[in-house]
């Protein structure tokens, strides 16, 4: 197995990249590359089996959108002919039309892979808890943005919201499943804290391999304690937070 980490040197925020660390745990015989920023990616010359791309800062986003342009058409056929890509947090929106702040007044374009758009609106944050099925299991996670999704209707959604916000304060709809093209703006990290999920990918990563999680007893203990958290109502909002400004 081999799992693509493309430029953790800026691609680095939240802990998510512990995503990777924990897939690395559960299958100890990957191959992990780690592309820097300034290194081509290794999905261009040679089959990589996974690749994520973890959060980054928003002028970061336009480091990642200028390297990898060169590159759209590949990640458009790997995404077309299944290869697996797991995106966390503002990854994807990279893959959109463009990118819109509201305050700064400025618009960067991207790399136009899928049909939405994003809006940065630096004066609210919205924070929020997140819950819906994915592959039949519950999967739960957190929302920490500035960012909202735009123009993404007929893009099948990672998850439907059960309880709090999707792309942006009008849907449910959260995220985008493409064929093995997995994006969502759920931090977590996202795999540490979905058990269920995680043995799902990599079982689609590796068929011929029953999958094993590291530490699945804890794992899978927590996961059902934060379970009855998320559906306990005296410990959940039910709408978005917004707090103002960074």
């Amino acid at each position: 197995m081999r799992i693509e980490m493309l430029f953790p040197d800026v691609a680095n925020l939240h802990g998510d990249n512990f995503n990777i660390k924990y897939l690395s745990l559960c299958r100890p015989d990957a191959q992990v590359i780690r592309t820097e920023l300034n290194v081509t990616p290794a999905f261009v010359t040679q089959p990589v089996d996974l690749i994520y791309l973890g959060p980054m800062s928003e002028r970061s986003q336009r480091w990642v959108i200028a390297r990898l342009h060169p590159y759209k058409e590949r990640i458009a056929e790997l995404i077309a002919n299944g290869t697996a890509f797991l995106f966390t947090h503002n990854a994807m929106e990279v893959l959109g039309e463009c990118i819109r702040s509201v305050e700064p007044e400025q618009e960067v374009a991207g790399l136009g892979i899928f049909p939405f758009t994003t809006t940065l609106d630096f004066s609210a944050r919205i924070n929020s808890k997140v819950s819906g099925d994915v592959a039949g299991a519950p999967v739960v996670g957190y929302k920490s943005q500035f960012s909202s999704l735009w123009d993404a209707a007929e893009l099948p959604p990672f998850l439907v919201a059960k309880q709090g916000l999707g792309r942006n304060r009008t849907t449910g709809s959260e995220g985008i499943r493409v064929n093995n093209f997995f994006g969502t703006s759920l931090l977590g990290p996202l795999l540490i804290m979905n058990p269920p999920f995680t043995k799902m990918l990599l079982q689609l990563l590796d068929p011929d391999t029953e999958p094993v999680l590291a530490y699945e007893d804890v794992a899978l203990a927590a996961y059902q304690a934060r379970l009855r958290e998320f559906a306990d109502k005296h410990r959940w909002h039910p709408g978005e937070v917004v707090s103002s400004g960074r």
